[in-house]
């Protein structure tokens, strides 16, 4: 779900001041994506969430079925399942068919390896909003590369193909980092020509097992979304293109500019790691709460993490203290913890508003940390 999603579900009448982002008050997130598991097939370099192995404190059926019904009580609108390869879990039709009939659009990312023509046509059954195929390059040697799988590429083209067949509705998704960003606007048309419903564009950020060096510069990521916002535009009527990138209100009419809040971290979304931490966002590993402790609604409501995070006047530092879009953008909370170790510095990605000082240099890890 990208801003433009997001921003067209906010409340017109409760925008939020350059002071306070948090006036906006939802009993939930809009959107939250769920590790439901960390066994993966693939060792992809930029993956956020490290996955290789099952965790040995995965959730239960059980446990996960409360979790689902307490996403639901709150009014959550999409849950996503990810992993790791989350159909490599068990019981994915399971906590699928709850979530579907709780009332939540579900989401499913997926690298493919795993989609039988019996699983396109289960997911299609069960009622799934969407699936996310990665695809991170149009070659062979591109998508592998990043991927870290030979013989990987055939194997999603047909994914894609068969959940097409199905009637599934495809997102196809891409990551641009050091090795793929040349296949931007490639990704982009092969997923028009596979039949895909959209193409959607998440911005790397250095957690997990992505290091700094696949980062691209500012000037690089801002080439890429101008190219994506040309897709979107040549694409329209026949294939949605969205981006999650926190300055979408710069590439929209000055009469749209008030719907967007820019970095939703923390605001309309959130992620629930395979042992039950709650963190703002996909990539800002930030554990705010478990879930084997305290029920969801508390934790989104009480957080001291979260409040700081939803008042921008904390952020008092780097290029974003004083930046005219931090009402509409405020920069990407996660980029800034992943290259400074802070959520409440600068955005060192942005090109509109450029950061001064160094740029990091090395492969340093970000794991995920404990909200002090």
């Amino acid at each position: 779900m990208g801003d433009q999603a997001i921003a067209a579900r906010l409340d017109s009448t409760n925008k939020p001041t350059e002071s306070d982002v948090g006036a906006m008050r939802f009993s939930g997130p809009l959107y939250v994506v769920w590790e439901v598991t960390l066994l993966c097939n693939l060792r992809c370099l930029h993956c956020y969430s490290g996955a290789a192995t099952p965790h040995p404190d995965e959730f239960s059926t059980a446990e996960a079925e409360d979790v689902i019904r307490q996403l639901s009580d709150i009014g959550v609108i999409i849950l996503g399942f990810s992993g790791g390869e989350p159909l490599m879990r068990k019981d994915w039709r399971r906590l699928v068919k709850l979530a579907v009939d709780s009332g939540m659009l579900v989401s499913i990312g997926t690298n493919g390896t795993t989609v039988t023509p019996r699983v396109a046509r289960e997911l299609k059954d069960l009622g799934v909003h969407s699936v996310c195929v990665s695809l991170d390059g149009t070659t062979p040697e591109v998508h592998e590369q990043v991927r870290q799988k030979k013989g990987l590429f055939p194997r999603t083209i047909t994914a894609i193909e068969r959940l097409v067949d199905a009637g599934v509705r495809v997102v196809v998704g891409y990551t641009p980092v050091r090795y793929n960003v040349q296949h931007a606007r490639g990704v982009v048309d092969l997923a028009y020509e596979l039949g895909a419903s959209a193409a959607n564009l998440s911005e790397f950020v250095p957690t997990g097992r992505g290091t700094l060096d696949l980062c691209l510069r500012p000037e690089e990521l801002h080439q890429v979304i101008d190219t994506w916002a040309a897709c979107k535009t040549e694409y329209a009527g026949r294939m949605d293109v969205f981006w999650h990138d926190c300055r979408v209100a710069e590439f929209v009419p000055p009469d749209e500019k008030a719907k967007y809040t820019g970095c939703g971290a923390g605001v309309a979304l959130a992620r629930i790691t395979v042992d039950g931490y709650v963190a703002p966002c996909v990539t800002l590993p930030v554990r705010v709460g478990n879930l084997r402790e305290q029920r969801f609604a508390d934790i989104w409501e009480n957080s001291p993490f979260l409040r700081r995070l939803r008042d921008r006047d904390n952020i008092e530092a780097g290029n974003c203290a004083d930046c005219r879009l931090k009402a509409t953008c405020g920069g990407c909370r996660a980029v800034s913890m992943g290259f400074y170790g802070d959520a409440f510095r600068g955005d060192p990605y942005c090109w509109i508003t450029p950061e001064t000082g160094a740029w990091p240099a090395g492969n340093r890890q970000l794991p995920l940390v404990t909200a002090r």
